[in-house]
C-alpha cells in the first residue's frame, strides 16, 4: 500500500527533527542510522515524482526547509568544534612525545672521555 506524500513528508520531518535532538545530545553513534533511515524516505519520496506540485505545497506548510536548515547548521558547528578537539589532541600528543623523547636522547656530556 502507497502512502500519502504528506504522509512521507511527515516521516521525513520527525527525523530530521530527531536528527537534530541526537546532535544537542552530542550522540553520533546513531546519527548515521537515521540518514540513511531519511535517505529512505527520500528515495521513497522521489518516487512520487508525479505528484511534485503537492509536495512543495505540503513542503513549504510543514516548515521543512527551517528545519533542514537548522540541521545543516548544528552539523556543521558540531563538524568544527570536533576538528578543533582533534587538532589539540593533536598538538598535544606532539608536545608529549617530544617531551619525552629528551630523556631518552644521547647523553654525550655526562660521559666521561
Amino acid at each position: 500500500m502507497s502512502r500519502t506524500v504528506e504522509e512521507i513528508l511527515l516521516d521525513y520531518k520527525k527525523c530530521t527533527e530527531y536528527i537534530i535532538e541526537l546532535l544537542k545530545k552530542e550522540k553520533f553513534d546513531f546519527l548515521k542510522d537515521e540518514m540513511e533511515k531519511r535517505q529512505c524516505i527520500l528515495n521513497e519520496l522521489i518516487l512520487e515524482i508525479n505528484k511534485k506540485s503537492q509536495t512543495k505545497k505540503i513542503y513549504e506548510k510543514m516548515h521543512i526547509r527551517e528545519i533542514e536548515e537548522q540541521a545543516q547548521e548544528l552539523m556543521k558547528n558540531k563538524a568544527l568544534l570536533i576538528k578543533k578537539k582533534l587538532k589539540n589532541i593533536s598538538v598535544n600528543k606532539t608536545a608529549s612525545s617530544a617531551y619525552g623523547n629528551i630523556g631518552s636522547s644521547a647523553k654525550i656530556f655526562s660521559k666521561k672521555i
